[in-house]
């Protein structure tokens, strides 16, 4: 178990460090950021002022090296288009994407597992192509679609929700409900087809001949079905905690993905690099979770891997 452990921090270790040298390089290979952050109207005088601040008279290996242990540091360096610190802005701004990545994980997440088992226990039925139905429908139509007949359905014609911004418990519900959707049909497939497949198990047919109660049997029946819905809801999570910009930016909720646009329309390469950075570290915790998460559930797995 611990040294398992181990080897899933080095790997992810080593992820953490391929995404955070491409996206140093690349900014880098796009041109001088000296000359991107410049006004319009700078002088060559100006750039290079700018550039020595950003220490770009440096060697590219002293500047990634000086890039590396600022980020160790927790210091992702100083904004030019909002003046402030980057560790700052995305301190203000990642409990707002926590928040509304949560609420809208938690309801696809219940949604889903329960629509989806429901579904495959009343196979055939009209219940199972009402949850197929929704499931399809979800992954076909476009957040940022859904997002805006949502606000011209509720914040417009019905004035019942508000459209833009953050505060109270109503802000919350139009961009959770639009960001909750496609997870949620995902998810309502994959347990469907788990639990179909756990129901035609041997296992289940041994139970179900034995007579055993149908609590004990759907307790088990959930169990068995637990991991590649956890897989799936992991890597789900990890997507709304760094994915969620189109969202955000529709919404005007003050999260991660609308300071990423609002950096990148500011050319503020210095806040795009810590956005990036932030959302490649929670999506490989995520997914170090989900990994370690197995052997806890299933004994084969701790058998097999664990030992």
């Amino acid at each position: 178990m611990i040294r398992y452990t181990l080897q899933r921090l080095v790997q992810s270790l080593i992820v953490i460090l391929a995404v955070v040298t491409v996206v140093f390089l690349l900014v880098r290979l796009s041109g001088n950021p000296a000359q991107v952050l410049a006004p319009l109207g700078a002088t060559h005088a100006d750039i290079v002022a700018i550039g020595d601040r950003l220490g770009l008279q440096h060697p590219l290996y002293v500047q990634y090296l000086t890039f590396l242990s600022q980020i160790v540091r927790g210091d992702f360096g100083t904004s030019y288009g909002f003046q402030a610190p980057v560790v700052q802005l995305l301190a203000t701004a990642l409990p707002y994407t926590a928040e509304l990545a949560f609420v809208a994980f938690a309801f696809a997440s219940i949604v889903g597992v329960s629509l989806g088992t429901i579904s495959a226990v009343k196979s055939g039925t009209w219940i199972d192509g009402v949850a197929r139905f929704i499931g399809l429908i979800g992954q076909s139509v476009p957040v940022f679609w859904l997002g805006i007949v949502f606000v011209l359905v509720f914040a417009v014609k019905l004035r019942l929700l508000p459209a833009f911004g953050a505060g109270g418990p109503e802000h919350l519900i139009l961009p959770a409900l639009a960001l909750s959707l496609r997870p949620m049909a995902s998810i309502t497939r994959l347990s469907r087809s788990a639990t179909l497949e756990a129901l035609r198990a041997d296992y289940t047919l041994f139970e179900r001949s034995k007579g055993v109660k149908q609590s004990v049997l759907m307790r088990h029946l959930l169990r068995n079905m637990s991991l590649p819905v956890i897989t799936l809801t992991g890597i789900q999570l990890a997507d709304l905690l760094s994915g969620s910009v189109v969202i955000e930016t529709l919404f005007g909720w003050p999260g991660m993905g609308l300071l990423a646009i609002q950096a990148i329309n500011l050319r503020d390469y210095t806040v795009v690099q810590g956005v990036v950075t932030v959302d490649t570290i929670i999506v490989v915790l995520m997914n170090l979770l989900v990994d370690l998460s197995y052997g806890w559930l299933d004994p084969r797995v701790r058998r097999r891997v664990f030992a």
